[in-house]
């Protein structure tokens, strides 16, 4: 008995290259969902894609950076020109500096905010402006264990995720 049947859907997933984006959208294309996966890096996009479809999944590759607005923009659109539609958006992207709050760059700690908080913002502003069209989707945004408790280590990412888990 089938209790997970997302066929026919199409899902984004953000960072879908690697780790747990990449778990996620296996388990999105094992449910029966057609994958279009986000990266910044050719080659982790181009492994990931030869992974998907070795397992027989249906998987389309996006090279961008979420958090550049322009572009997120036009990929979000040949996402919906290619795929028709957007179901389901994983806001799984991030990034991590692991560096002391006394010692960590404003250029550092700008960048994972970017990444994290408003490359989500970006792209479910994009897709859900798309969803409410349809009346049908859903926003899925990865926050971590740190959105909760904060360390002096992960000072950016703890602030990010807890933006973004609010």
């Amino acid at each position: 008995m089938n209790l997970f049947d997302l066929s026919g859907k199409v899902a984004v997933v953000t960072g879908g290259t690697h780790g747990l984006g990449m778990a996620m959208a296996e388990g999105l294309a094992s449910a029966g969902a057609e994958l279009a996966i986000t990266s910044t890096t050719p080659s982790k996009l181009d492994e990931a894609l030869e992974y998907y479809r070795s397992k027989g999944y249906s998987a389309t590759g996006y090279l961008f950076d979420v958090t550049d607005e322009r572009e997120a923009a036009q990929k979000v659109a040949l996402m919906l020109a290619t795929h028709g539609k957007i179901d389901i958006l994983v806001n799984n992207a991030g990034i991590i500096k692991r560096v002391p709050a006394l010692e960590m760059d404003v250029a550092d700690f700008r960048k994972v905010i970017d990444v994290d908080l408003t490359g989500p913002f970006i792209m479910s502003q994009l897709v859900g402006k798309h969803m409410i069209k349809r009346h049908s989707g859903k926003i899925i945004n990865i926050c971590s264990m740190m959105s909760e408790l904060g360390r002096d280590n992960v000072v950016a990412y703890a602030s990010a995720k807890g933006g973004l888990k609010m």
